[in-house]
């Protein structure tokens, strides 16, 4: 190694929880190669083009050199690991190069689409992001760089960022603020539009609360707090999107971002959802001797509070069950007839996200005898 900078890369290598602990005489094995980033995060098809070869398929766990070009399918999303502990996220058709990453800096060049920066403190140590026609220097921050659409932009969540430019002054963007890169404004710093509330919580469709002054909104769907395991993302000029049926059923990390008129994207707002399985898995089937099954999808030890009612409102209730280990409940037989409704809520420890089930059947009225 060159620099005494790139010791995490050193540790990793090495499997070193605690670098105090390390003994006299103890042998490390010095990292070989010329990999400077690693693919940590990998949904969908992603390229590598090293040299003049042609591009590779990535998987998780890939390699990548100085040089080497990295690029995201159409609805794809990766995550990058450098050797100084920060993360770069690229969704969607982006490409990006990295042109440096030795210990001592790291630069990195954005082709196309757009990239997340998740950048560590770099006590020395130099980070940089180019576009067409700036660059992007920080020294542990959160911002975004995107080149889509014919709009070339820098948004700052967390932290600072330097921009500068060949031909105007530099630029200190502060967190909730960004600017055009390119074309009338550029180099003008702007405040964030703020982020959107989320006014559909639950179900197969979310929506936004309108912000002012927004053009339009971006959902993203994620495993991880931070984004950086992302599934899913959409655009919306009204703010209303429809989520996945074709996910894995759990919870999800949604987050809702609003553009402005300069097509700055701004601060993004978080919140959870869950993605169920498909409705249909979820029914009610009615017995020869009058009593109804009603199922809904559970995992082994799950347990639900089931109810059922003749009103949405379920009071009263003529059914109150606080703990059934299955997907399932038997009622009846149900004499009287009209409309039912059901749910079943997931017991839970006090505060975490319940699963809830609902819907509701028909009693028909008995057939009339013959006198």
């Amino acid at each position: 190694m060159s620099t005494p900078l790139r010791w995490p890369e050193l540790q990793r290598g090495n499997a070193v929880p605690v670098p105090e602990h390390l003994k006299p005489g103890q042998i490390l094995k010095l990292a070989g190669g010329t990999a400077v980033a690693t693919v940590v995060e990998l949904s969908g098809n992603a390229w590598l083009k090293r040299g003049t070869a042609a591009p590779r398929a990535l998987a998780q766990g890939a390699a990548v050199w100085a040089n080497d070009v990295v690029m995201t399918d159409r609805g794809a999303f990766l995550s990058l690991g450098l050797g100084d502990g920060s993360r770069l996220v690229m969704p969607s058709s982006s490409a990006v190069q990295v042109l440096v990453a030795n210990g001592r800096v790291t630069r990195l060049q954005l082709l196309d689409g757009r990239v997340e920066a998740h950048v560590e403190k770099q006590r020395g140590r130099e980070f940089e992001i180019r576009n067409r026609t700036a660059g992007l220097a920080v020294r542990g921050t959160h911002f975004r760089a995107r080149n889509e659409e014919g709009v070339t932009t820098a948004e700052v969540i967390e932290g600072a960022v330097a921009v500068s430019s060949a031909d105007r002054p530099a630029l200190l963007l502060a967190a909730a603020s960004g600017t055009l890169l390119e074309g009338p404004g550029a180099l003008q710093a702007q405040p964030l539009l703020p982020p959107p509330q989320n006014a559909q919580q639950g179900g197969a469709q979310t929506s936004v609360v309108p912000v002012t002054g927004a053009t339009g909104y971006r959902m993203q769907l994620a495993r991880d707090d931070h984004f950086l395991q992302l599934t899913y993302e959409q655009r919306s000029k009204q703010g209303d999107f429809a989520l996945p049926a074709d996910l894995q059923p759990g919870f999800y990390h949604l987050r809702l971002t609003a553009f402005d008129a300069r097509q700055l994207e701004g601060m993004p707002g978080d919140s959870i959802v869950y993605i169920g399985v498909p409705a249909a898995q979820a029914g009610v089937r009615r017995m020869d001797d009058g009593r109804y099954e009603i199922s809904w999808p559970a995992r082994p030890g799950q347990r639900f509070a089931f109810e059922l009612a003749r009103t949405p409102a379920f009071a009263p209730a003529l059914v109150s069950e606080p703990a059934l280990y299955s997907g399932g409940a038997l009622v009846g037989p149900l004499d009287v007839p009209g409309r039912y409704h059901w749910r079943s809520r997931e017991i839970t420890a006090p505060g975490a996200e319940a699963v809830v089930f609902e819907g509701s059947f028909d009693v028909p009225a008995p057939p009339l005898k013959n006198p």
